[in-house]
């Protein structure tokens, strides 16, 4: 009997670890096909080109639905450049916040609707009430 045990033990560890295994391959394949489709697909890109004259780095979102969905970082007195698919907001619609690091007032931007191939140039002024945004085809 006591030599049944550790054979027990040493089966279930082993289809522990092949199931794990299996487990792990498949996760990284679903993954890696998900990566490719999405990495070959850029016929939905649109570029916001941040430009910031505020002092502080901003902390840039999308607002949907009352939700916002991080974008990035721009430095403070500094460029950013983010490419967005449009296949992830409904409708083509976005609406930007810039969220300065340190001060609880950001600003937001009017609701955007953007086509592929399209960029949006959102411009931070050191008084967040004064920025602006243009779109360029």
């Amino acid at each position: 009997m006591r030599a049944l045990k550790p054979n027990l033990l040493r089966f279930g560890r082993r289809t522990l670890g092949v199931v794990l295994a299996v487990a792990a391959l498949s996760s990284a394949m679903s993954c890696a096909f998900r990566h490719q489709n999405s990495v070959d697909d850029e016929t939905d890109v649109v570029t916001l080109n941040v430009i910031n004259h505020n002092p502080l780095d901003m902390v840039i979102y999308n607002v949907r639905g009352g939700y916002r969905e991080r974008i990035g970082d721009v430095t403070a007195a500094a460029r950013g450049a983010f490419r967005l698919h449009l296949r992830r907001y409904p409708g083509n619609e976005v609406q930007f916040y810039a969220d300065p690091v340190g001060r609880s007032q950001g600003v937001t931007s009017e609701v955007l609707h953007l086509f592929p191939g399209q960029s949006a140039d959102w411009t931070l002024e050191t008084d967040l009430a004064r920025s602006s945004i243009a779109i360029r085809n």
